[in-house]
């Protein structure tokens, strides 16, 4: 039985731009007061002259500093993603989503087996962005299990299809994303995979979950319809696909 996590409810969406709107108020807020405590540390910083004081409130300084980017990081996982559109391979991806993921997890892409069929083609994508996503499954990934994990590309029917198997030991709700704050850990606050959904759909495409109970495996597919063919000598049209 394969079970697929169905698309937001217009309640839902409604939820989670209020809850946005929340996040974007507070951290700027917050963030308002951190800058006033950073100038007020080096204002005294300034004034002191003792010795071991000054170190001390450099290191004051670094520390609200880093709360006030962990605020910006907030406020970006929560923000409409804004991608600026690129003409870009699908071999020229495939390769690059490679070295991202063995420069970042250099243990665990170990685990990972690549597969690219089909014929190459182009796409009209925000390859950072893109890229983001991808590295968001995989993350995921490798956190939540310790299997091989099949990595497949390929381009069928116009359309670039990216996807991700992971095995699991226990069944995993593939709708599981949608739960606000139900995945908090250090560090992680649980808007990776939405972020990753709202990136593929501002490019038009669909990213999607499935539980195969009887494989016991969880499969992320990532669709991105491609806009120019290649010829058959492997070129590209110049048509501006815009």
């Amino acid at each position: 039985m394969t079970e697929l996590a169905p698309a937001a409810t217009e309640s839902e969406t409604i939820q989670w731009e209020n809850f946005v709107k929340f996040v974007r108020q507070l951290s700027h807020d917050l963030r308002n007061q951190l800058n006033a405590a950073e100038l007020q540390a080096a204002l005294i910083g300034e004034l002191t002259r003792d010795p071991e004081l000054k170190p001390e409130l450099l290191r004051l300084r670094e520390l609200v500093s880093k709360l006030g980017t962990t605020l910006q990081t907030l406020t970006v996982a929560v923000a409409p993603p804004r991608p600026t559109l690129l003409s870009y391979a699908t071999r020229d991806l495939v390769a690059d989503l490679q070295q991202t993921i063995t420069r970042d997890f250099p243990e665990a892409s170990k685990r990972v087996q690549w597969g690219l069929s089909g014929d190459d083609a182009m796409l009209n994508i925000d390859p950072g962005l893109v890229s983001w996503a991808v590295r968001e499954l995989f993350d995921n990934a490798f956190r939540h299990g310790k299997g091989e994990i099949t990595a497949e590309a390929r381009s069928d029917d116009g359309q670039f299809i990216f996807e991700l198997r992971e095995p699991k030991n226990e069944a995993v709700n593939p709708d599981a994303w949608r739960e606000l704050l139900g995945q908090v850990q250090h560090g992680h606050y649980g808007f990776g995979l939405r972020r990753a959904r709202a990136i593929v759909a501002a490019h038009g495409g669909e990213l999607t979950s499935e539980w195969h109970a009887d494989s016991s495996t969880l499969i992320s597919r990532l669709i991105i319809r491609c806009v120019l063919p290649p010829r058959t000598d492997g070129s590209y049209n110049s048509t501006n696909p815009n």
